[in-house]
């Protein structure tokens, strides 16, 4: 897969191209890069990904909370292994946001020879959202480029979005999660050093710095499979504000205890992949009742 940071970059002749956040890069995108692929292939034409970083919510709501799913770099290695041509990562600013969507699409038609574009239903795109899919076939039967609309994904009860996965990874419910992403939900952090606290208890655990702007489940306690140079061990991971040691009511911690291993890993970069939630997080009133509990969280994981 190649990637670029500009539309200009690429200079095609031909391709097929879909384009959106896809944040998660999730059951529904999956099945739409899937069509995007096989239409690329019928067409004898690169598949291409355009995609934004900032997403363009935040960037308009100017928000500054956690929220992304997955972080730039997790969406790109995701799309390499969908087996993507192209990746296209613009730069998502108040230029681009009052783009019409013919000056928008021109840009694509003359850079990369758009042959055919694949999107949701719902899609749009444009100052003012007025690139609809009516108006974009419209603009492609002059541009020399047609449209192909790809029904949403769904689950038991709704359609699959990042909007519905952001709202479960908050509310911690690993499970449903699980199924929108069609795979583990994951995070990835350098260890760096804490207080020591749970090697003195006996469960060392490896502290995470992790990209702040990450979202990540509601405070818990998670059976996770944490990867850490090329080998995976089954792991307990608590997210939280540590009650039973501070006041804290603001910093939330990442702290992994894997199971079954024992070095230095200071300084190295941890996948965590959630897999259960346990329970929730819990103000113990001694040491020892949150050893009991702790080793209580350890069999349950095993068990699972």
């Amino acid at each position: 897969m190649i990637q670029a940071s500009s539309i200009e970059e690429l200079n095609l002749e031909k391709a097929c191209l879909t384009i959106g956040s896809f944040d998660g890069v999730h059951r529904g995108h999956q099945s739409l890069i899937s069509i995007l692929k096989q239409t690329a292939l019928e067409n004898k034409c690169p598949a291409v990904v355009l995609t934004f970083h900032p997403h363009p919510v935040v960037v308009l709501k100017g928000l500054t909370t956690p929220f992304y799913i997955s972080t730039p770099e997790q969406k790109a290695e995701l799309f390499s292994q969908l087996g993507v041509d192209y990746l296209i990562t613009l730069p998502f600013n108040h230029s681009i946001s009052m783009m019409s969507a013919d000056e928008f699409m021109s840009k694509l038609v003359q850079h990369i020879g758009l042959h055919k574009l694949v999107v949701g239903c719902g899609f749009v795109l444009g100052k003012d959202r007025t690139g609809t899919i009516d108006v974009l076939s419209d603009i492609g039967k002059s541009a020399g480029y047609s449209v192909l609309c790809i029904d949403s994904v769904s689950n038991e009860k709704e359609i699959i979005s990042s909007s519905l996965i952001r709202r479960q990874i908050e509310d911690g419910n690993i499970g449903s999660v699980t199924t929108s992403l069609g795979r583990f939900f994951s995070i990835k952090g350098k260890v760096i050093r804490g207080d020591g606290r749970g090697r003195r208890i006996g469960f060392p655990t490896a502290n995470l710095a992790i990209w702040p702007q990450q979202l990540l489940p509601a405070p818990g306690v998670y059976r996770c499979l944490a990867t850490v140079n090329e080998k995976t061990y089954l792991s307990v991971g608590n997210l939280g504000y540590r009650p039973t040691f501070t006041e804290n009511t603001r910093e939330i911690f990442t702290e992994i205890h894997l199971l079954n291993f024992s070095g230095d890993i200071y300084g190295e970069e941890v996948k965590v992949q959630f897999t259960h939630r346990l329970r929730g997080e819990t103000k113990y009133a001694s040491f020892q009742d949150l050893v009991i509990q702790i080793n209580r969280d350890i069999l349950a994981a095993r068990e699972l």
